[in-house]
């Protein structure tokens, strides 16, 4: 049979595959409801309250389930299950963005009300991410092109957190809420559709012959050896603590330091999607070598350094370019460690480094939420960036110094490190 060539197979060899292309729709459709309906129960809860503190509790409850449930729901996937689990779990969070809808629709715009259902999202979304990953990676043919699928759904997820926030302002100020939350709804839907059509490559699904420890105790040992995953990690760790809470900030800066938290929020978050589909982008394709071997390592420093200067009182046209920055290094730190690990971990821990990889970033940003929450409702939103960004430079030194004194010299390939 002849092989069926996709024009945009050359650059991104990933899209060669159908199950990556039905995905990819389905994911560019979520992904872009999800920014939407985040930004614009952050805009409400911010409009009823003008609590940062308040605003720091909610994402808490987005994103702070995943520190417990997602390394125990992901260790108990597999490739038979995962397609399953996520359509059950979609079904939920489908249902979350409507009840929000109806909410705001028939007045019971109530806070607790809000933080519940946020806390109902987050719980849902702890376990649907690692099942969406397994069912992505158990629906493809060939091995070789897991690392490019990531890059690639990552891509997808910057392009959706470079627009999202844009549409969610304007349909916010112009149509209200409810239609925020109605079209997060009708996004994920288009995710039910699509992951309907997928199922388990046949490879998956043979028996299995593990050479070690399965699980979250094989992820671990894996990354234990392996002396990329040592660094690079715990660097991960260290922007999901530190780097990811300036979403929190966002909106308090805009508003506070900017004079409007509808306008400027989306423009902010804009240019971090910006950044970040730059770095998926370079990622998804053939440049992904050059970006892993000479803009790896910079990163943690430049988020560092961007954080700080964003704090310092920086004119707009200089904070632009600073989110742009930021969004850029977290992606590049993420993706590229994301990628290579899943390229070389034995199958039978795959399940585990999803959690592991999950756990290190997603289930970092809640304590990131809180504490920049915490900044900047004692110190303000400027101050927050200034701590967060000297944090994360000390953090840098402690990871990277060591090694650039052992080998006597500044290091930017991580294969040398």
């Amino acid at each position: 049979m002849a092989r069926i060539t996709i024009p945009w197979s050359r650059w991104f060899p990933a899209m060669a595959e159908r199950p990556v292309r039905i995905y990819m729709v389905g994911q560019a459709s979520s992904m872009f409801g999800a920014w939407v309906l985040d930004i614009t129960l952050n805009l409400l809860v911010w409009e009823l309250t003008r609590s940062p503190g308040t605003l720091g509790l909610l994402n808490f409850l987005v994103y702070g389930p995943s520190l417990v449930l997602t390394p125990l729901w992901a260790n108990s996937l597999r490739p038979d299950n995962g397609r399953r689990r996520a359509l059950w779990l979609l079904g939920g969070l489908l249902g979350v963005a409507a009840a929000l809808a109806a909410m705001v629709a028939l007045g019971w715009m109530s806070v607790p009300a809000m933080l519940a259902l946020a806390l109902l999202r987050g719980i849902l979304n702890a376990m649907e991410m690692p099942s969406r990953h397994m069912m992505l990676t158990s629906a493809m043919a060939q091995h070789e092109h897991i690392g490019g699928a990531i890059a690639i759904n990552n891509l997808v997820f910057q392009v959706a957190r470079m627009l999202g926030p844009s549409v969610a302002a304007v349909l916010f100020v112009g149509a209200g809420p409810m239609w925020g939350f109605v079209f997060a709804a009708l996004a994920t839907s288009v995710m039910l559709l699509c992951a309907r059509e997928l199922h388990p490559h046949a490879r998956m699904l043979g028996p299995a012959t593990p050479a070690g420890r399965q699980g979250m105790a094989g992820a671990l040992d894996f990354v234990r050896a392996d002396r990329f995953g040592r660094l690079f990690l715990p660097a991960v760790v260290c922007l999901g603590t530190l780097a990811a809470g300036y979403q929190t900030l966002i909106p308090v800066l805009a508003d506070v330091g900017f004079g409007s938290a509808a306008r400027w929020t989306s423009v902010f978050f804009a240019c971090a999607g910006g950044g970040a589909l730059a770095g998926a982008l370079l990622l998804s394709t053939r440049g992904a070598l050059w970006v892993h071997r000479r803009l790896l390592v910079p990163m943690c420093w430049l988020v560092a350094l961007a954080m700080v200067l964003i704090g310092s009182g920086a004119s707009l046209w200089l904070a632009l370019p600073c989110f742009a920055v930021i969004g850029l290094g977290i992606t590049t730190v993420t993706t590229c460690t994301s990628a290579e690990l899943h390229r070389r971990v034995p199958q039978e821990a795959r399940n585990g480094l999803i959690a592991l990889i999950l756990m290190a970033f997603n289930g970092t940003i809640p304590l990131s939420q809180l504490l920049a929450g915490a900044l900047a409702q004692r110190l303000g939103a400027s101050a927050g960036f200034q701590v967060l960004g000297a944090a994360l430079l000390v953090a840098s030194a402690a990871l990277f110094v060591p090694r650039w004194r052992r080998l006597g010299r500044l290091e930017t390939d991580p294969a040398q490190l």
